[in-house]
């Protein structure tokens, strides 16, 4: 069984390596998972490197977020699993490995017809975009929420979502370049960043009601989204810092318009979920999924023996990467 790992924080490209181990063998309330594809996100080379809140392993470290794969093994206590049944890997277990244990519990079962390319996209992406719509405002048919990074993983996830949900997206990228793939995406309205983002986007919408703010970017970014916002009960929601600088949101926002700006981060909300919202939220996806299959745009494909370039394009940016990053065993 082979897995890809490194032994201290560094460049990608220099510190991960292959290594060899037995093949596992499932607990009673365990089955064992043999990968099938696993992307290479960002956060995946922010934790190769070492940067800030992404230092917390043991070495060796296996990388990877998340990935999909099909069931290996089965424990003597686990029943109604089936060899060779796709399943999406458990978040944030090291999932650049041909194998890996998992309580049968906790197993989400996607939907069978679907790539393992793109499955492997959903289990983190998918969600967050999800819980951001339908967790910090009861969304109603016909509202429009605004989302920066909208060419983004996230992005493409939050303007489908979106639409089924019966809710209109305000679509923000940070160069000219991305309006036609957003716009291509079914995104409402598609702007660029600017100073008079908010004037833009009120001429675009009129009085039309706009109480919820998706920030990927930070910096000035957010408070841009807070000036398009009502002044009443709305919210900036926080869940990446592409622009590497802390949120900036004027106090007169918070204090005279009552816009608040908060964080998310999907492990901890799904820590305040019970195994019943948690079921009926994957049950929601599922169904989604069904209706409407993803189609990410996927920019190369690598298998273990080729990592250094598959970690060397990911960290790429714009049309250098163009596109997701798969690593298949």
């Amino acid at each position: 069984m082979k897995r890809i790992v490194y032994d201290a924080f560094g460049e990608p490209a220099r510190v991960l390596r292959i290594d060899e181990g037995a093949a596992l063998t499932p607990g009673p309330d365990e089955v064992v998972i043999g990968l099938e594809a696993a992307p290479i996100h960002l956060a995946d080379l922010k934790g190769i490197t070492g940067q800030p809140w992404f230092t917390n392993v043991s070495f060796p470290a296996v990388p990877g977020y998340e990935g999909v794969g099909h069931i290996k093994a089965v424990g003597s206590a686990v029943g109604g699993v089936k060899i060779g049944q796709r399943v999406f890997l458990p978040v944030g277990y090291g999932a650049w490995t041909e194998e890996m244990r998992a309580l049968a519990a906790d197993l989400w079962f996607p939907p069978q017809h679907i790539s393992a390319e793109q499955l492997a996209l959903i289990p983190i992406n998918l969600p967050t975009a999800y819980l951001m719509l339908t967790t910090y405002i009861a969304p109603r048919i016909g509202d429009w929420v605004i989302q920066n990074a909208a060419n983004s993983n996230v992005g493409y996830y939050l303007i489908r979502i979106a639409r089924k949900l019966g809710l209109r997206t305000v679509n923000i990228v940070r160069r000219e370049s991305a309006v036609p793939e957003v716009e291509a995406l079914g995104g409402d309205i598609t702007l660029v960043d600017g100073p008079d983002l908010a004037a833009r986007v009120r001429h675009a919408i009129g009085n039309e009601r706009l109480r919820l703010a998706i920030d990927a970017v930070g910096g000035s970014a957010t408070t841009r989204l807070a000036e398009c916002l009502d002044n009443d009960d709305a919210k900036v929601v926080c869940y990446g810092f592409l622009s590497g600088q802390p949120c900036e949101m004027p106090g007169e926002r918070l204090i005279f318009r009552d816009v608040e700006l908060t964080g998310f981060f999907m492990k901890r909300t799904l820590s305040k979920f019970t195994r019943t919202q948690i079921a009926d939220m994957r049950t929601w996806i599922n169904a989604f999924l069904a209706d409407e299959p993803p189609n990410a745009k996927i920019a190369g494909v690598y298998t273990f023996d080729q990592i250094a370039a598959a970690v060397t394009h990911a960290a790429q940016v714009k049309e250098a990467r163009a596109g997701k990053i798969i690593l298949k065993p």
